[in-house]
């Protein structure tokens, strides 16, 4: 028997049908792509999801899914808002947006700090960077529930830490320009002419966003945030090729 080309056709949408159907029956079909962070691959916590391998684009909900934390501690942590969204939905790189550069521009509140938080509360190791800092409630939230294990890591946090956001208040970024000859680190201040006056090229910032640069004298952090672009990742990336132009 000849199967027409409408008949063809109509076999193959309810067989693809069919293998959706099965798949929602089964629980493997996703709609929507989980955000998965990788685990340590050996050593005393193989298998266990690694908290620097949280990205700027997670959830609280997805570092809830990931970690024994749950979104709302992470937002006490954080003294987020949540009458403004709920703790859920709140992303990492939030963080970088409410708090941004900190100290007179020693370090930054931002993903990095989110992974340190997630690894002191869960008790999994992560060297946070240099310039990471966190707001006193993360010592507050942390203490109260019994997590800080010792006297350096609570010197540590102490050294590191800042007030946290008044309730319901989004600070202000106010920019003020300081062009120095000698200190080449990027700030939340530094624009791209700065970062190309230090020897970096249009052309390698634009292979480094993945986005055309319309203004070199523009703020690189209002510009990434702008761009939804994570400004510690970036930042990372071109303070290494400053770097390593240095004479």
């Amino acid at each position: 028997m000849k199967i027409g080309a409408k008949g063809i056709a109509i076999s193959v949408v309810a067989t693809i049908l069919g293998g959706v159907v099965l798949l929602m029956a089964l629980g493997s079909w996703k709609t929507v792509s989980e955000k998965v962070p990788m685990k340590f691959s050996s050593g005393e916590f193989a298998g266990i999801a690694n908290p620097a391998d949280i990205r700027g684009s997670y959830s609280f909900a997805d570092v809830e899914r990931n970690f024994a934390v749950t979104a709302d501690i992470l937002a006490a942590a954080f003294a987020l808002d949540v009458t403004v969204k709920p703790a859920r939905d709140y992303l990492a790189k939030d963080l970088e947006a409410l708090y941004g550069e900190v100290a007179d521009g020693a370090g930054e509140v931002g993903t990095d700090s989110l992974k340190w938080f997630v690894a002191l509360y869960t008790g999994l190791p992560f060297t946070p960077a240099e310039d990471t800092y966190v707001p006193r409630t993360v010592i507050e939230v942390l203490r109260d529930s019994g997590k800080i294990a010792d006297a350096d890591t609570l010197a540590r946090l102490e050294v590191r830490s800042i007030e946290p956001l008044a309730p319901g208040k989004v600070p202000e970024t106010v920019v003020t320009h300081v062009e120095s000859i000698t200190d080449r680190s990027i700030k939340g201040n530094t624009t791209y002419a700065d970062v190309i006056s230090w020897g970096v090229t249009q052309q390698e910032i634009e292979a480094i966003l993945g986005v055309p640069l319309k203004s070199r004298t523009e703020n690189i952090r209002s510009h990434l945030l702008a761009n939804n672009l994570e400004f510690s990742v970036i930042k990372a990336k071109l303070q290494a090729l400053v770097d390593s132009l240095a004479p």
